[in-house]
């Protein structure tokens, strides 16, 4: 499922791209029709609805699909014990989604009508954001693009987001908060691409902390994600340490994790009789492939 949220945002990013105030020459502001289902989720947050929707558009070449997790408490009139017709609502301020099917046991399927806003129309043209598309509108809808969001986002500098800049923010928790907190650390001024790649990643105050804890006081934006994408967490760190590989440049952690150098690896070369590898030697071994069994068969094969 994150995988395919992930997935949601690229397409979306991808879609909405352009700055908020590229001038088109149309912009459809109609109605958006399509096919839904749907399932309850029980979460550590609470209950969620998983809705996978299918839009049409200009004739059956051209769809688009996407699936997300919505709080249940969003929508207005849902009953998903209903075992029965139903008709529900998601209002946001963007404009509002009406659902009709049907919910059995849970799950449901049915088609829906989107229906934009034009008092968001206006109030996002006063905020900076021109021509907004049907489909950019239904993608702030469904994410809860807001004016108050978008206030606070350029009271906090990003005042030149786009849309599509602004539905990743709100996909990935990319807020006030997370913004404060990140500047509370020292991390001023992040690009918006930077924050939403750190939240991908899970890169928050809590693991910021820890890596300064272990000696590294303010890595750059890019090495704490590549430590997070790579693994490199305290314990890794801690384990090399006892094994004498101390304060290891960032970027030398990076490349143990690449080449799986871990405590396991060492410990077998030192019981080959390699006991004082630098960390530069225990990469090149790695890349050259040579292991403890591979040491084995030379020595094997020398006798």
């Amino acid at each position: 499922m994150r995988k395919l949220f992930i997935i949601t945002a690229v397409l979306l990013l991808s879609s909405f791209s352009k700055p908020s105030n590229a001038i088109q020459s149309s912009v459809s502001q109609e109605p958006i029709t399509g096919d839904w289902t749907a399932k309850v989720k029980e979460t550590d947050k609470g209950r969620m609805l998983w809705l996978s929707l299918t839009t049409v558009r200009d004739g059956r070449n051209n769809y688009s699909q996407s699936s997300f997790d919505l709080p249940l408490q969003d929508f207005s009139g849902l009953n998903p014990d209903a075992n029965a017709n139903v008709q529900f609502t998601l209002n946001r301020e963007a404009g509002t989604v009406a659902f009709n099917g049907i919910f059995k046991d849970g799950k449901g399927v049915g088609d829906f009508r989107f229906t934009p806003s034009a008092a968001f129309i206006g109030a996002m043209r006063n905020l900076g954001y021109e021509d907004l598309s049907s489909e950019k509108l239904f993608a702030m809808a469904i994410h809860d693009v807001n004016t108050k969001f978008v206030s606070e986002m350029k009271a906090l500098g990003y005042t030149n987001l786009s849309t599509g800049n602004l539905i990743s923010f709100r996909i990935f928790k990319v807020n006030e908060e997370f913004i404060r907190g990140m500047r509370a650390l020292g991390y001023d001024a992040v690009p918006a691409n930077k924050l939403v790649a750190m939240r991908i990643h899970r890169v928050d105050e809590a693991f910021v902390r820890e890596i300064q804890a272990l000696g590294y006081e303010k890595p750059p934006v890019d090495k704490l994600i590549a430590i997070r994408i790579h693994r490199v967490d305290p314990e890794f760190v801690k384990e090399l340490g006892e094994l004498g590989y101390s304060n290891l440049p960032l970027d030398k952690l990076i490349a143990f994790r690449i080449h799986h150098i871990d405590g396991k690896f060492i410990k077998e070369m030192r019981e080959a009789g390699f006991n004082k590898l630098t960390a530069d030697e225990l990469v090149k071994l790695r890349i050259f492939g040579v292991d403890s069994d591979y040491v084995r068969k030379l020595r094997g094969s020398s006798r």
